[in-house]
């Protein structure tokens, strides 16, 4: 049996370090010895500091608040519950108790005493950066799977995944904006206040309403993640300046990636199954979306995918959309299955009010029986050289609206070069 005085936490700061003897059994609350803890960093000077979480569950039941402008959560070890009913604990995991939200870990911008390295003092400009490696985050069965309980493909000779419904269960929530669980939050901080930096690396999230919850930032790193068994994995409610999102898992959830204003940014080499819409972004700008890839099965897909891959609308400009690959088994027209109906239905992958956008080299596979590619009201744009397979009575390209100065040149095998002949 574990000592009561082993230590499960250890804080490195500017004031040393500390060790703490935190339940780590999963059987007991430990949100108000995790805030006095966050709080006791809060009140040095010049607040920076490592909070490492050694192996365990760590059950957190009330909502916690960092005031600190420099944060790094470190965990340890392979993360979660296997999504096909293993559960096996595994790593660093925070899991959250009923009662902790909506926002389960806020990290709020703090105040500096003085600027460095001029020294300016006082320094009236609030900020935060946030980073974070090898942690679980597990919500309370935000969504319509009993992933708590085990599921499994098959429950002896009976299917047991088709049909899963990766948003709330009716009657979840009164109101899931207001209450469905977000694990990491980072809200503005209002005048004065900057999120400078958000680095997340190798951390699972599971079983919540929204995985990552941003108001804005700087420079954002995502990266070797995995979030399933959610609405939304990431979502940015403004500016987005450098923007990294790649190697990164989405599976089981209804939306991976809500941005408002992407800009200077690039999201690439992810992969996304048995989702509803890949990309859900207001407007964009000097980026990329290049490499990623999506499969929804239809026999494992469930209702949730019934939405789009990618939604972008405008005024967004200089985007390079490449070397995608997508299969898509669902015929994706408006869907009424969601807590989140718009923008589904208007096309497979929509661009809007998009100028200068490079639309080549993708392969896309669906069963889709409207347009699979719409440009509504886009300008000196170029879609060529893509394989875009759909069904019949749908169309692979269209542009609608009003646009000008846009080419298109589709993939036509009658007008391929000779192969040359085989040497053996």
């Amino acid at each position: 049996m574990k000592s009561e005085t082993v230590k499960t936490i250890e804080v490195i700061s500017n004031g040393g370090k500390v060790a703490y003897a935190i339940d780590n059994s999963g059987n007991t609350d430990v949100s108000e010895a995790l805030q006095n803890i966050f709080d006791e960093i809060a009140n040095m000077d010049h607040a920076s500091a490592t909070i490492t979480f050694a192996p365990g569950v760590y059950y957190i039941n009330a909502p916690l608040t960092l005031r600190i402008a420099s944060i790094r959560f470190q965990g340890h070890g392979h993360g979660g519950l296997d999504i096909h009913g293993a559960n096996m604990s595994g790593g660093s995991i925070l899991r959250f108790g009923p009662q902790c939200g909506p926002n389960c870990i806020t990290f709020e911008n703090a105040n500096h005493s003085k600027a460095f390295p001029s020294g300016e003092s006082p320094w009236n400009r609030k900020s935060v950066r946030v980073d974070m490696d090898k942690l679980t985050f597990m919500g309370h069965n935000n969504t319509d799977v009993d992933t708590a309980s085990g599921y499994s493909r098959f429950r002896g000779d009976e299917p047991n995944f088709r049909g899963l419904k990766w948003y709330p269960a009716e009657g979840r929530y009164n109101d899931v904006e207001a209450e469905g669980q977000r694990a990491i939050v980072i809200p503005s901080g209002g005048k004065n206040a900057k999120i400078e930096l958000l680095n997340i690396n190798g951390c699972h999230f599971t079983d919540l309403y929204i995985g990552v919850d941003v108001a804005s930032c700087d420079v954002s790193h995502i990266t070797n993640c995995w979030f399933a068994q959610m609405v939304y994995g990431v979502r940015y409610h403004s500016q987005g300046q450098g923007t990294f999102i790649s190697n990164t898992l989405f599976a089981d959830l209804e939306t991976g990636l809500v941005l408002a204003h992407p800009t200077m940014s690039a999201i690439h080499h992810n992969t996304f199954a048995y989702v509803s819409k890949c990309f859900e972004i207001g407007k964009m700008g000097y980026s990329s979306i290049t490499g990623n890839t999506l499969l929804n099965w239809e026999l494992s897909t469930g209702s949730a995918a019934h939405g789009a891959f990618c939604y972008i609308g405008g005024p967004s400009q200089n985007i390079t959309f490449t070397g995608n690959s997508l299969q898509h088994q669902v015929d994706s027209r408006a869907k009424t299955r969601t807590i989140d109906p718009k923008p589904n239905g208007r096309s497979f992958i929509h661009f809007e009010n998009c100028d200068r956008l490079n639309f080549a080299n993708n392969v896309i596979d669906t069963i889709q029986t409207q347009t699979v590619v719409r440009l509504h009201n886009c300008h000196d744009s170029v879609v060529v050289d893509n394989i875009i397979k759909h069904g019949k009575g749908g169309s692979a390209v269209a542009q609608t609206g009003t646009c000008s100065g846009n080419f298109y040149r589709p993939v036509k095998p009658e007008e391929s070069t000779p192969f040359d002949t085989f040497i053996g």
